[in-house]
This record gives C-alpha cells, sequence and structure tokens, in this order.
C-alpha cells in the first residue's frame, strides 16, 4: 500500500514514478465518473486527459492536492465537465453515431432491452438537477461514501444525503411516468 502523503510529497518534486503511480490508479475512476456523465467515450477519454494536465499544470501554480488526492481529483474532474458542458452549449456539435458496445451478451433481444433500460434511466437522470445529478452519479455510479462525495462537492453530509434522497423520488417518479421499473 503507498502511503497517500509520501506520494503526494514525490508528486510535488515531480517524480516520475509518482506521477505514474497516481495516474495509474486514479486514471479509470476518473474516466468512468467522466464518462457517466456525458456519455460519449471519446469525450471522456479527452476529458480525463484534461484532468492529468491540470494535475501537472497545478503543481507549477502550487495548487495541487495537500491530502485525500481521490477527492480533488474528482474536484477537478467535476470542474471540467462542467466547462465542456459550458462550452458545448455555447457551440452544440451532434455525433455521426453512437456506437452500441458489446458487453458479451449473445441474445439480441436482451442487449436492446437492456440498453433501452439504459437510455432511459440515463434520460431521467439528465431530468434531475445538477446537484442531484452529481451525487446520484458520485455515489452509485462510482461507489463513493457520502462523506467522499461531500468533500468532492463541497457540501455537507447532510446535504448530501438530502439530495440523494430528493435524487433517487425524483427517478422513481420520471420512471414511473415511462413504465420503467425503478426499484
Amino acid at each position: 500500500m503507498i502511503d497517500e502523503a509520501s506520494l503526494l510529497q514525490r508528486a510535488r518534486e515531480r517524480d516520475p514514478a509518482a506521477l505514474a503511480a497516481i495516474y495509474d490508479t486514479h486514471a479509470p475512476k476518473i474516466y468512468a465518473y467522466i464518462y457517466r456523465h456525458i456519455r460519449d467515450p471519446h469525450r471522456a477519454e479527452d476529458l480525463t486527459s484534461t484532468v492529468f494536465l491540470k494535475m501537472l499544470e497545478s503543481l507549477d501554480k502550487n495548487k495541487f492536492a495537500r491530502d485525500r488526492l481521490q477527492s480533488w481529483l474528482y474536484r477537478v474532474a467535476h470542474n471540467v465537465i462542467v466547462d465542456d458542458v459550458r462550452y458545448r452549449q455555447r457551440r452544440p456539435t451532434q455525433t455521426l453515431y453512437d456506437a452500441i458496445e458489446s458487453d458479451g451478451e449473445d441474445d439480441p433481444a436482451i442487449l436492446v432491452e437492456k440498453r433501452i433500460k439504459e437510455k432511459l434511466i440515463w434520460d431521467a437522470i439528465q431530468q434531475l438537477t445538477e446537484n442531484q445529478k452529481n451525487v446520484i452519479i458520485l455515489r452509485f455510479g462510482e461507489g463513493l461514501t457520502a462523506p467522499q462525495v461531500a468533500q468532492i462537492l463541497d457540501k455537507t453530509e447532510e446535504a448530501v444525503r438530502a439530495l440523494q434522497r430528493r435524487g433517487l423520488s425524483n427517478l422513481r417518479k420520471i420512471l414511473s411516468q415511462t413504465q420503467i421499473d425503478a426499484t
């Protein structure tokens, strides 16, 4: 197990091994978090790279994480997503296709049904407030605890739990209107 304090110190000193260890440990989680927000694998890769580029830039500006690296990276990822969404709202683009990747399911009917449900759930999540959406994605998509989410979003644990309750309640209502079983 790597001591996070020494890893952060080595990263501040620009130790390539420490920076590589940070990337190898956290990049898959950051990518998954970004992907759950934007649902575009190519953009998620680009934005994940942006997060780690910002991490490297923060070393020069002395704004790098003091402790709790994972929370700091999620906060940077959140800000990168917000910036990307704002940019794309000003300059809308449309992808040529939305590739469906096989997850090993051989039965096309089951795969199609699963994809339809995923799309309906994703569309329902998009109808939540930004705070509710962030909490739901971090708690259930990323599997983080309420204290971790509170730190990432700079909210109290009670606020995170309240946003989670309201978000889940709203999801149930939205999904019940679309005939999807939300339980």
